[in-house]
């Protein structure tokens, strides 16, 4: 009786501490296995890549790891290039390929090298190796005696394509990209072939821009003048910027130039302003009867102003060919006459039913292309001056959308300078 109860009593203390050993048992093995498991070591502080392949690029002596265009290398065009690289390896692998490119404003200036790394084999775990130790002479090939061809910021990127012996069909990629500064920062930056060609296509932009807007303006007010008329007559003198179509010769009506003088000379009777003398050319004074200089009246005046513009009628179709599209401006040119006596002229031929307006001159495609440059030279200051790495797909889709906004600009000025057709009656 007292055996079996010291049996009994030695079973309950052995179920009772059982479970506690197997948690500590199971416990030890997982802390074991952990420490016994192999695992991917880290790349040391600083470099490039993975837990795999870690790689240490030095552009010019310096980490590219922590270069950027906030903190770009340093870049002399007149010495070469300095790149070294070194990888370390976390694993069993092999390198496929590496590859390095370098571009300005997304322009390849080293097109992209892919190197064949194949033939390398197996790289066992825990290798460090130099790989590359060479110098580039590319800056012989950005200037010209002394003077860059570029300024501001060129990038570049180095890259490796491998796969680890665990999984040999499954590849990866590392890579580091790396920023050079080339010339000065600020206005220093413009002392280049392509900051002076930035700084000239920007102010040739500008200025003809302001030209365009400037005839946009000229064109708006010539609409403003002819908006309303139903006859060249009503207007008086045409704007400068009213555009003359010649009838085509099928179907014109043929007038030798004696009739097409007298014709022109009549619907011109009303066309002199009476700002200047005709004849004379000196101002003629408001409300006086008589020209202060060489004495002639309104009506000599108007019959004189008539006359004279109208000997250049036969000349005017010769210059305005059937179905050509001619300015009065451009005819007053050709002509070499006054804007007033071109503009008057142009308004007795369009009476007489010889030609016809129904636009004025507004330069489209100057805005158009004038937006279109100032928006692709937007990314080549921001390189200059800024720092900026813009791609090849940035600078297209900015210089898209100037021309985009531009046209939107001139269709809306176009509609602004619309006039009503006057002439062919």
């Amino acid at each position: 009786m007292e055996l079996r109860n010291a049996s009994s009593k030695e079973d309950y203390e052995l179920r009772r501490t059982l479970p506690h050993l197997v948690f500590v048992f199971t416990l030890t093995c997982i802390l074991w296995s952990a420490l016994l498991v192999p695992t991917d070591a880290a790349p040391p502080p600083g470099w490039s890549g993975d837990d795999n392949l870690g790689f240490l690029l030095e552009v010019n002596g310096i980490n590219a790891h922590g270069v950027n265009a906030s903190h770009p290398v340093p870049f002399n065009l007149s010495a070469p290039l300095t790149l070294e690289l070194t990888i370390e390896t976390g694993t069993d692998l092999t390198i496929y390929e590496g590859s390095f490119s370098m571009s300005y404003l997304g322009i390849a200036i080293v097109p992209l090298q892919v190197f064949d790394m194949s033939g390398l084999g197996v790289i066992p775990d825990s290798t460090t190796s130099t790989i590359l130790n060479t110098s580039l002479p590319i800056g012989s090939a950005l200037s010209f005696n002394g003077l860059p061809y570029i300024s501001g910021t060129i990038t570049g990127r180095f890259s490796f394509l491998y796969a680890n012996t665990t999984h040999p069909t499954l590849n990866k990629t590392v890579s580091e990209n790396f920023v050079l500064r080339v010339g000065g920062e600020g206005l220093a930056a413009i002392v280049s072939v392509t900051g002076l060609v930035t700084a000239g296509f920007t102010a040739m932009s500008i200025f003809s821009l302001i030209l365009a807007l400037d005839e946009f303006q000229r064109g708006i007010f010539a609409a403003r003048k002819m908006r309303g008329a139903t006859r060249g007559s009503d207007v008086g003198i045409l704007p400068t910027a009213a555009v003359l179509r010649r009838k085509p010769k099928k179907g014109a009506e043929t007038v030798d130039r004696d009739e097409l003088i007298r014709r022109v000379s009549e619907a011109a009777k009303h066309g002199w302003d009476g700002t200047k003398c005709p004849k004379c050319g000196k101002k003629w004074k408001k409300e006086a009867p008589t020209c202060h200089k060489c004495g002639i009246d309104s009506a000599a005046a108007m019959s004189y102003f008539s006359e004279d513009i109208a000997d250049y009628a036969p000349k005017a179709l010769k210059v305005i060919r059937p179905k050509a599209k001619v300015t009065v401006g451009q005819l007053g040119k050709k002509l070499r006459l006054k804007p007033d006596k071109a503009g008057a002229l142009a308004a007795a031929l369009v009476d007489m039913g010889a030609l016809q307006t129904k636009s004025v001159k507004v330069p489209l495609k100057k805005v158009a292309f004038s937006g279109m440059s100032l928006a692709g030279t937007y990314w080549s200051w921001m390189q200059l001056i800024g720092g900026a790495t813009p791609d090849i797909v940035t600078v297209a889709l900015t210089t898209t959308a100037g021309l985009v906004v531009s046209v939107l600009i001139g269709y809306f000025m176009n509609f602004l300078s619309r006039v009503p057709a006057l002439g062919y009656d």
